[in-house]
């Protein structure tokens, strides 16, 4: 078998051995998860069918390989193995960010929002098993966790005023990039991808709280807050009266639409 690949052509054999090795790689981050910090999970059949036919494509450029060859354009290689160099070392990918933390991280959302043992005023103790995800009309409630994050965000965006008085709980991490808050108001937002790790971005809702300029910028908290509505540029928007806040462990990865 060494012989008979000595027999072959180098540049044949590299260009096989690459292939084969980003269709393992791609095949890799679907096994463990973690192709979910590159694309949508919708994407996740795709990205199955390209990692496989990435490997078999490597497998059959080394079999049919030509005989040796003496002039080679090695330059040729560079397509195969930018991507390999991006996937195998994801700093260079992945935003290196406190919303995002680690390589290839993705936690669960715990969705405790029981403020029992913290030192606030109120205390309120909250069943997490008996909460109906996203909108609850019967109990005026909201609960946002990472399955329904962006979609409950869009569905009171459409109608805000639907909302005013309900209970909201969130987790998120506090982020002031929004020029237009003013004293002690901030965002609790969380990462979302719409469709690949190009067009991530924070998504999010403005709140307010009595010494809310506190609060560091960048900080994990859970929130319960009333809705109510704000003018925004002609137009309602929700904007959350902070009413109890804690300190939160980050919830690593994206939200999707």
């Amino acid at each position: 078998m060494l012989i008979e690949l000595k027999s072959k052509d180098l540049l044949c054999l590299v260009k096989g051995a690459l292939y084969s090795t980003l269709g393992i790689c791609i095949l890799y981050l679907i096994v463990t998860n973690q192709y979910k910090l590159y694309v949508s999970p919708r994407y996740e059949l795709f990205l199955l069918l390209a990692g496989i036919a990435t490997l078999c494509m490597g497998i059959l450029t080394i079999a049919w390989a030509p005989p040796k060859q003496y002039k080679h354009i090695w330059k040729s290689i560079i397509p195969i193995l930018l991507p390999i160099v991006l996937l195998v070392v994801p700093p260079i990918l992945v935003p290196n960010t406190i919303q995002v933390q680690g390589v290839g991280a993705v936690t669960e959302d715990r969705n405790d929002f029981n403020f029992s043992q913290d030192d606030i005023s109120e205390v309120i103790t909250i069943n997490n098993a008996a909460k109906e995800p996203g909108i609850s009309k019967s109990k005026k409630e909201i609960v946002l966790n990472s399955d329904n994050y962006y979609q409950t965000i869009i569905t009171m965006g459409s109608h805000p005023e639907e909302y005013i008085g309900y209970k909201l709980y969130m987790t998120g991490y506090v982020n002031r990039d929004d020029n237009t808050l003013k004293a002690n108001e901030f965002t609790v937002s969380r990462m979302a991808m719409s469709c690949c790790i190009a067009d991530v971005a924070p998504i999010g809702m403005t709140m307010h709280k009595d010494n809310g300029d506190t609060i560091s910028n960048d900080e994990w908290v859970t929130i319960e807050g009333s809705v109510s509505t704000r003018n925004f540029h002609g137009r309602q928007q929700p904007y959350i009266e902070v009413q109890k806040i804690k300190n939160a462990e980050p919830v690593l990865g994206y939200v999707y639409p």
